[in-house]
């Protein structure tokens, strides 16, 4: 992201290396193995992760609704290039989220975004003055005087607890969309001209909060490479199941038929026609002499009967030899 032009301030997210006293410059950005069909892919799962975070964040603060405020989502880049706007100067706040694999999240806070929740959290008036018919928008606050070198305690802590609760809406929403789980592992606050280091290949969104006095946004920011390892094993599985079963797949859930042969006994016509119930027909083999066990009527196994949990059943004890 470019400097402010009253600031030599570095990008947000990015950490200044000092070639001179009175000059910086970014280190160059380097995105590893990724092409650029990777890099889309990922940026386009960014995007999907952020498009209901916005409307979420409606949910996570009331006050927007009051202020009718219109949440807008800018096009999601990589944080190195210089196409999202910088970071308003002063203090900020950094959510930071990872999970078991190599995935990881971060919400940033900047000045303007913390003045903004800390005056709707409190009532203020922001957009009341316009609802009320006055003529003159006020002038831009000076965050310079709004807020100090640092964060003091009691800002900390409400921005704990605040940010915390939208980074958790966050959470859901990356769970369903990569089915990997984040926690928030640190939650920090940096000082006036302080810049957390984040991972190189890190991507930003801005979900931008408009139709207020003084519009603001909360920054996302992913890491390419995992999202795009993520995007590529949830595609590969899309196309697994889209491609069905294979042979081998689909033959073992085709049903078939298993008859364990007791013995078999020939009889006349008339002493089948004379059979009565409570009848008993003698089998000419004996209670323990093996069981023939047939799949769809060819003999595999050989068996013998037991009883298993009050049933009768069969124990197979080796395959049929003819």
């Amino acid at each position: 992201m470019r400097d402010s032009p009253q600031s030599n301030a570095p990008p947000f997210g990015h950490a200044p290396v000092n070639n001179s006293p009175k000059e910086q410059q970014i280190r160059p950005f380097e995105i590893g193995a990724l092409d650029q069909n990777q890099l889309h892919g990922a940026l386009f799962s960014l995007t999907q992760i952020a498009t209901p975070f916005c409307r979420e964040l409606r949910r996570a603060m009331p006050f927007l609704a009051r202020q009718r405020a219109r949440l807008v989502l800018s096009e999601a880049v990589l944080a190195s290039d210089g196409t999202l706007p910088p970071a308003t100067d002063g203090p900020s706040f950094l959510v930071t989220l990872e999970s078991a694999s190599d995935l990881w999240a971060a919400l940033a806070f900047d000045g303007a975004a913390i003045l903004a929740l800390v005056e709707g959290l409190f009532g203020g008036a922001s957009g009341e003055a316009e609802e009320e018919g006055e003529p003159e928008a006020r002038e831009a606050p000076d965050y310079s005087q709004a807020l100090g070198e640092t964060l003091t305690l009691a800002q900390r802590a409400m921005l704990k607890r605040l940010c915390g609760d939208i980074a958790t809406r966050l959470v859901r929403l990356i769970e369903a969309q990569t089915g990997q789980t984040l926690a928030v592992t640190e939650l920090t606050s940096l000082k006036r001209g302080e810049f957390p280091e984040l991972a190189a290949d890190a991507l930003a969104v801005d979900c931008r909060i408009e139709g207020v006095p003084h519009p603001w946004a909360v920054r996302v920011f992913m890491g390419a490479d995992a999202l795009q390892k993520l995007t590529a094993q949830q595609d590969s599985a899309t196309k697994d199941a889209d491609a069905g079963p294979t042979m081998s797949q689909a033959a073992t859930r085709i049903p078939v038929t298993v008859i364990a042969e007791l013995g078999r006994v020939t009889l006349r016509l008339s002493q089948v026609l004379g059979l009565r119930v409570g009848d008993t027909l003698r089998l000419p083999s004996a209670a323990n002499d093996p069981v023939i066990v047939r799949v769809e009527g060819v003999p595999k196994f050989d068996a013998v009967p037991v009883i298993s949990r009050g049933q009768v059943a069969v124990k197979i004890q080796s395959r049929h030899t003819e």
